[in-house]
């Protein structure tokens, strides 16, 4: 017997993650998952619930209430990338149902009220071809898979794969029908008797239904239902139904192709593409038909249903979620989220995230990536994008963001469009008008890479494969152009350093630093240092990413790992060639995160090194020698392995990370010090802290590393401990590991030099 692997996770989340994904607050050491809600792939009920599938989570609309429940990975789910859903309710107990998750990988979760099982066989088979599972039918305890390859079969009471017949043929749907099994495949409706008597194992048991029954002698099949007592089949664009003896034309649609049917509440749904925008059609068992549509719901519809009220719930890829009354009056369901996974670079900025939606790594061709970028803002995402937003219409593939500091306009450079201007309410495109260029083997186009203010609100930008690469825009509205009498043009990120030197890294000539010397608008003064494989101790010239850490250190991530410049004031002076960090792990010194990938780089409050890589995160100390996360898709919700960018807002601690799947966050314990206690600044939270609280207490709005001690009323020193950058974590233990009485505690903090201090209060329930 083939046995499922089954995994089982009591989940506290399906309870919780819909408060908390609403409300946008995060308890130390939660994710929250931020995804699109655009694209519906599936539908499916039950008594109480209608739930919707997107391509990357589920949620559920209360058939009464519309109240809404999200189910993701972070919540609990144990993928993404849904494929189709189905759910189940076991009629001889009621008690036991739940909803089947098939995934593209061929991963399964069955969905329950007490927790998740997780069915895994057959995404971990070697299997030849397409594993995808097409359509999920229930019959008493057992489920039928359609997949790429052929049928399955398996016991929901034992969790056990009874058998799989390989087809060799992608099969579509399956119906039992009069104790007969009927399978929609690519290449037409195939039989066979579901009895012990036929191997149903062997496909060449399996008979062919053809011209003996009208059907043409070659053709294709998407979907079956069995309704009042009758099979029906979609045979090319031909709806025909089968009443035990006979099978005749039902319904047609010329020119229209059914993908999918719905049998319920007495009658069937098809839903079927079109030359214009896909309609559904609703066909009664007597013939009549009619048509459904609506422009804001109907567009490219995967599934519908019918419930037992006569609403028509439709699951649209591009139009999204919605019902559809009897008397067709429309509720549509819109969750927050961005509009695309598709994430490039991230910038935080007074709370606000800002996220361009296109990666142009590794190999900076066009994408033509026309999601833009959109804004993250209590709570709410909104996004900026061509047909949308009009001034956009003709720009491609923006791919980094940042904010002024002191007017707040938002620039995001296009790969091909040149930089973009966003005072919050119109759009300025920079190209012909400034001291952009274009390359010279592609004169029509300006691409524009990495952004970067300095500290007297200069914009310096990245002019990729530009005859001069590096364009500054002035805080006074003047632009000139400057470039190294070298071939390092194809700039793609930068940043400034205490010294004010520009740091540029370059796809395939390793890192330039360029000083603009004291006359800004002249290059008369101005001095550059290429630094690669024969210049410093970098071993690749391909730069992925770049940060300054708080000690004013660069840290350079390579596709062989990562690299150290801690002598920046030495560098025109050639006496800053660079180094490879050395960490420890298992007491073994060895090469800072070996050969990976480094994507992304950024530095917390504490001055921890946040590493993105494609092989998930890797967070280490203030020297970087010392693990202290570790993030992947297999410990953690992490949608992918393959990191794009990490921003961090340094206010609250939340880390924001685009993954090759989509972008979620996490709430960390650093946030940023300040240099002076603000009374109303400083708060512990949770606060109080009650009785089922099990995570850790902050106390945050801290000066940078505070030293923080915690003591009972009597003035008993119960903890100690430093802070994060702003924030103190303290596990509401004592000195002995017990967890802290009932009481009030108060928490002590002073600066480094002991001259700023500041005393707030805990209590704690038991």
């Amino acid at each position: 017997m083939n046995y499922f692997f089954v995994l089982l996770v009591f989940l506290f989340g399906f309870l919780t993650s819909q408060a908390q994904e609403s409300r946008g607050d995060l308890a130390l050491g939660q994710w929250k998952s931020h995804l699109p809600y655009s694209k519906g792939v599936a539908v499916t009920q039950s008594k109480e619930k209608v739930f919707f599938a997107t391509n990357k989570s589920i949620f559920s609309v209360d058939k009464e209430e519309h109240s809404i429940e999200l189910y993701n990975k972070v919540n609990g789910l144990s993928d993404i990338g849904i494929r189709t859903i189905n759910y189940y309710t076991d009629e001889a107990n009621p008690e036991n149902q739940f909803l089947f998750v098939a995934y593209e990988n061929s991963n399964i979760d069955l969905v329950t009220k007490d927790g998740l099982i997780n069915l895994n066989d057959i995404k971990r088979k070697s299997i030849a071809g397409d594993k995808r599972i097409n359509h999920i039918f229930f019959e008493g305890d057992y489920a039928w898979l359609s997949c790429g390859f052929g049928i399955v079969k398996l016991d929901l009471k034992e969790l056990e794969i009874l058998f799989t017949t390989f087809t060799n043929l992608v099969v579509n749907t399956v119906s039992l029908y009069q104790g007969d099994l009927y399978a929609s495949t690519e290449e037409g409706i195939f039989v066979a008797p579901n009895d012990a008597s036929t191997n149903l194992l062997d496909f060449g048991n399996w008979e062919l239904l053809a011209t003996d029954v009208g059907f043409p002698s070659a053709y294709y099949s998407n979907a079956s239902a069995v309704l009042e007592d009758k099979l029906y089949a979609d045979v090319n664009d031909t709806l025909f139904v089968f009443d035990g003896s006979t099978w005749a034309s039902f319904f047609n649609k010329p020119n229209d192709e059914i993908h999918s049917i719905y049998a319920g509440n007495g009658q069937l749904l098809l839903n079927h593409t079109s030359p214009f925008p896909d309609r559904i059609s609703k066909v009664n068992p007597d013939g009549t038909s009619g048509t459904i549509w609506n422009d804001d719901l109907t567009g490219s519809v995967p599934q519908s249903l019918i419930d037992e009220a006569g609403n028509i719930w439709v699951a649209d890829f591009f139009r999204g979620y919605g019902m559809l009354t009897p008397d067709f009056e429309l509720k549509k369901f819109e969750l927050e989220g961005p509009i695309t996974i598709d994430v490039g670079d991230i910038t935080i900025v007074n709370n606000e995230v800002w996220m361009a939606a296109a990666n142009m790594e590794p190999k900076w061709n066009y994408r033509s990536n026309n999601f833009g970028f959109a804004s993250f803002i209590d709570g709410e995402w909104e996004t900026y994008r061509r047909i949308i937003t009009p001034p956009l219409d003709s720009v491609r593939d923006i791919n980094a963001i940042v904010v002024h500091p002191s007017n707040q306009h938002i620039f995001a450079s296009s790969y091909g469009g040149g930089l973009i201007e966003f005072d919050r309410e119109n759009f300025t495109i920079h190209k012909q008008n400034s001291s952009l260029q274009a390359p010279t083997s592609d004169p029509l186009n300006y691409r524009v890479a990495g952004l970067v203010f300095d500290t007297d609100n200069n914009l310096w930008i990245c002019n990729y494969e530009a005859p001069q690469p590096i364009s500054v825009y002035t805080a006074e509205g003047d632009w000139m152009a400057f470039g190294p009498n070298n071939a390092v043009n194809q700039l793609t990120n930068v940043i400034i350093d205490q010294n004010g030197y520009k740091w540029f890294t370059s796809r395939n000539s390793g890192l330039l630093v360029y000083d603009s010397g004291d006359e800004l608008l002249s290059n008369a003064d101005d001095r550059y240092k290429v630094l690669n494989t024969t210049s410093s101790a970098l071993e690749t010239n391909d730069i992925r990413s770049i940060t300054m850490d708080l000690d004013g250190y660069i840290w350079v991530g390579t596709v062989e790992g990562v690299y150290l410049f801690d002598c920046t004031g030495q560098v025109f002076d050639n006496e800053c060639p660079g180094r490879r960090p050395i960490a420890q792990e298992g007491g073994i010194n060895d090469l800072l995160l070996g050969n990976e990938v480094i994507n992304a780089i950024t530095v917390d409050g504490a001055n921890r090194k946040w590493f993105g890589t494609s092989n998930g995160i890797f967070v280490l100390n203030t020297d970087a020698d010392e693990a202290v996360y570790s993030f992947n898709t297999e410990n953690s919700p992490l949608f992918d392995n393959n990191i794009v960018d990490i921003a961090i807002n340094g206010e609250t601690g939340e880390v924001f990370i685009g993954t090759q799947q989509g972008i979620m966050s996490y709430r960390a314990n650093a946030t940023d010090g300040t240099d002076f206690f603000i009374k109303d600044n400083v708060y512990a939270f949770p606060n109080p802290v009650r009785p089922d609280f099990e995570g850790e207490i902050a106390i945050k709005g801290l000066v940078t590393d505070a030293n923080v001690k915690i003591t009972d009323v009597s003035g008993t020193l119960i903890y100690e401990t430093t802070a994060l950058g702003g924030q103190a974590i303290w596990n509401g233990m004592d000195y002995n590991g017990n967890r802290a009485s009932s009481g009030v505690y108060l928490v002590f903090m002073t600066n480094k030099n002991g001259l700023e201090k500041m005393v707030t209060k805990v209590l704690v329930m038991n």
